[in-house]
């Protein structure tokens, strides 16, 4: 495919000329050189419209200083973490006193010796032109550590924030965590939008988590209306360790996640978890892959959308079980709500399974609210409206359960409340 967008390697001699980890910025350089923009001959982007991701020519968003007003919005009540804030991709520094764990600004970090020899390898750039984007771009981050034996008690919260900007804007943040054998982390992870405007977020995540490791990671997106959002989660899963993902989708005019765990370790096992509240003209793409390349690894993925207006939402997910992984237990759904009649979604769970020896199943539902439980609610004495948002919390609720740390379950079910209440204020207008 040529390249179609020249000014990015303008940008590119001028922003990254002296900047460290040179070979591999170059290296994602030439592969986004190489691939250029997807387009909709690519089997993973032909549903999409891209326009809004390729026209405008975006620039590097400046630092911009935020009061603990301005930030309040955006945390979570009752919730004791260590926090660590982004604005418009740039670093602003916290006090971090946590000495169970390594904690810093990846581009404080990029010689350190597990950064040089890890970052980039999970999350590759030869067939990702977005990932390789951020790869030779990329300044600012967040690099965790935690060290043998040690479970991190204190949840650390990444927030990243974008403000508004007279022109279209790009950042690039990257996150970098390592969870050495038998240790324990819970990561927050939100990415919010300050006022209106086009922005793109482009962000990237790399999760190394070794034998015995356990990883807990909630990841909230509230991006503002116009905002654009590519987020490219790549995790590796070592012997009898554990990862879990929550993921939640209530902003942005335009998201897309790119999800994978390979459990490369016997025992291993995965949980992905995501929901989605749509309305107007948003966009999501979810796209999925659970890879399964030693025996007795779970995984267990369950996916929920509620989408109003004209929203749209994709979701792509695989399960593929190696001819080594023998008693994988392997478990997938999709299911949707639409709340209008120009709501679409495009569903597509996949197996390709290589053992004779599993447990697999998938599958996916769309449809529209149970006008026989709607109508019992409203048999009782429970006004229509009400009864609407009582169901579809309560299948918002299967999602929302799970997530492991209370305050920020208590937040997110408010969030949910707030945004099918609007929902509802817009149908009926």
């Amino acid at each position: 495919m040529a390249y179609n967008h020249p000014s990015w390697i303008r940008k590119f001699e001028t922003a990254c000329n002296g900047q460290p980890l040179r070979a591999l910025r170059e290296t994602a350089m030439v592969d986004f050189d190489r691939l250029g923009y997807p387009t909709t001959a690519d089997e993973a982007w032909k549903s999409v419209n891209l326009s809004a991701l390729i026209k405008p020519d975006f620039q590097p968003a400046a630092p911009v200083p935020l009061s603990d007003a301005e930030l309040a919005p955006f945390l979570y009540p009752d919730l004791r973490a260590i926090r660590i804030v982004f604005v418009n991709g740039h670093y602003a520094p916290t006090p971090i006193s946590e000495a169970a764990l390594t904690i810093a600004n990846l581009a404080d970090v990029y010689d350190h010796a597990l950064v040089k020899a890890r970052l980039g390898t999970l999350a590759r750039t030869a067939n990702l032109p977005f990932t390789a984007l951020n790869t030779a771009f990329m300044r600012d981050g967040v690099f965790i550590r935690v060290p043998p034996n040690v479970a991190v008690e204190t949840p650390v919260h990444l927030l990243f924030l974008t403000t508004a900007s007279e022109v279209p804007t790009i950042s690039h943040p990257r996150v970098l965590i390592i969870a050495e054998e038998n240790s324990q982390l819970a990561l927050v992870e939100t990415h919010a939008g300050i006022d209106t405007g086009v922005y793109f977020s482009n962000a990237v995540t790399e999760i190394i988590a070794r034998d015995n490791a356990s990883v807990d990671h909630i990841r909230l997106g509230l991006q503002s209306k116009e905002a654009l959002h590519i987020a490219n989660f790549q995790a590796e899963l070592g012997r009898n360790s554990r990862l879990t993902l929550h993921d939640f989708t209530l902003g942005g005019a335009f998201v897309r996640h790119d999800i994978s765990a390979y459990l490369r370790g016997e025992g291993g096992e995965a949980t992905v978890n995501g929901c989605y509240v749509l309305n107007g003209s948003q966009h999501v793409d979810n796209y999925t892959l659970l890879e399964h390349a030693e025996p007795h690894c779970p995984s267990h993925e369950l996916y929920k959308g509620i989408l109003g207006g004209s929203a749209r939402a994709i979701f792509r997910g695989k399960i593929h079980v190696h001819q080594k992984a023998q008693h994988t237990d392997a478990y997938q759904q999709n299911e949707n709500i639409l709340l209008s009649d120009n709501a679409r979604v495009n569903a597509k769970p996949q197996l390709e399974i290589y053992a004779d020896e599993v447990k697999c199943s998938h599958g996916a539902t769309i449809g529209q609210l149970d006008e026989n439980a709607l109508f019992y609610l409203q048999a009782r004495g429970i006004a229509k409206a009400e009864a609407r948002r009582l169901l579809l919390r309560a299948f918002a609720e299967e999602v929302v359960g799970r997530v492991p740390l209370a305050p920020v379950r208590s937040h997110l079910s408010d969030l949910i409340d707030a945004r099918l209440a609007h929902i509802h204020a817009e149908d009926m207008a």
